[in-house]
């Protein structure tokens, strides 16, 4: 009896499964994305991440980044600081730019870092290779 119910989901299982092979590939034909075919490039690179592991190694203690968001092919991230902090928000983030040698540059041509101070947006800190 249980191997007669276990028939059926072993033949859909080995038939490929319930989800069609474009899921399987990481194919869709959503507007607007990304193709990621595994068989060309099982690991793309992620500019996202990228940044944010950057910015999680060398801001300092108590200062925190936004998730990094892009828009025109500008990869942007919303750097929080404490407001008992003294100094000039937008120079030191310009200090934390990351270096010419990153591998995130191959993939990226400006990072803007806005620093969030005392309740407000400063003056931005853009990167450039």
């Amino acid at each position: 009896m249980a191997l007669a119910k276990t028939l059926p989901l072993l033949a859909v299982l080995l038939a490929g499964g319930a989800f069609p092979a474009h899921a399987q590939a990481g194919i869709t034909d959503l507007p607007g994305a990304v193709d990621i075919d595994p068989r060309i490039d099982p690991f793309p690179y992620d500019a996202h991440r990228s940044l944010r592991d950057y910015l999680k190694a060398v801001l300092p203690s108590r200062w925190w980044a936004n998730e990094p968001q892009t828009s025109l092919g500008v990869l942007t991230a919303l750097v929080h600081v404490p407001d008992g902090w003294k100094g000039n928000p937008t120079s030191a983030l310009m200090n934390l730019c990351p270096p010419y040698e990153n591998a995130i540059w191959r993939h990226v041509g400006r990072i803007d870092l806005v620093p969030f101070y005392r309740d407000a947006r400063r003056a931005t800190a853009s990167c450039q290779r």
